[in-house]
């Protein structure tokens, strides 16, 4: 049944669209090869790029998560595989996505001994919308992987505009009170991954990171599947 259903319905790749041998692969080995993982000196707090310890940004704002990391590079095909999760509803780039923060967390003694895997929430709004979160895929893709609950504690009751063109001030007052904790007992003393699709400006992880931490987390990191 299955080999008819490759000849009717060839698989192909996520990105570029070339014909598979096999639909588990997702992706072709030309578009694979062009995924890159971050390398080099990084920013102990948010990650980025740096030679030193902290980014010229951490240096000047504090981040309420005590750490964040990216499993990729913003590159050509994971940008491609991003949007694919989020406008075409192609659930196979997340979990392409999530296969790489997973690795990224069993291997990193940073991400050890977290008790829960939380996704920034979208409004009903945009997920009525969209049909779905992404954030929310991802996080359940990679809690599965990581054999620890993941939980909607978060929630969004107010529908804010659109961050893409604002900048880390803007962002912030765009956010202020747009989330919300559903009961504060859930995540008192918990050490909580937070994931997103996307760090840009780290507004959106840092105001729900804080609101987490006044509302009994013991620590809050933030796991995304790339870095803008």
């Amino acid at each position: 049944m299955k080999a008819l259903l490759d000849l009717l319905y060839p698989p192909t790749c996520l990105v570029c669209r070339k014909r598979l041998e096999q639909a588990e692969d997702r992706l072709c080995p030309d578009c694979r090869s062009q995924i890159s993982r971050p390398e080099g000196e990084h920013c102990r707090k948010c990650g980025s790029p740096v030679k030193g310890s902290y980014c010229e940004a951490c240096a000047d704002f504090h981040y309420s998560f005590k750490l964040c990391r990216s499993a990729y590079q913003y590159g050509d095909v994971v940008k491609q595989l991003v949007h694919a999760l989020k406008y075409e509803e192609l659930l196979g780039a997340g979990d392409i996505l999530a296969e790489g923060m997973q690795e990224y967390c069993s291997t990193h003694k940073s991400f050890e001994d977290y008790d829960a895997v939380i996704p920034v929430p979208l409004h009903r709004v945009r997920k009525r919308e969209r049909g779905y979160n992404q954030s929310e895929h991802l996080a359940r893709k990679l809690a599965s992987r990581l054999g620890i609950p993941c939980s909607n504690a978060v929630t969004r009751p107010h529908y804010t505009s659109s961050q893409t063109r604002l900048g880390r001030t803007e962002r912030s007052k765009n956010l202020s009170g747009a989330f919300r904790v559903r009961n504060p007992k859930s995540i008192r003393d918990k050490k909580i991954i937070l994931v997103d699709d996307v760090f840009t400006t780290g507004s959106t992880v840092n105001e729900i990171s804080k609101l987490l931490l006044d509302n009994g987390a013991k620590q809050v990191a933030v796991m995304t599947a790339a870095r803008a």
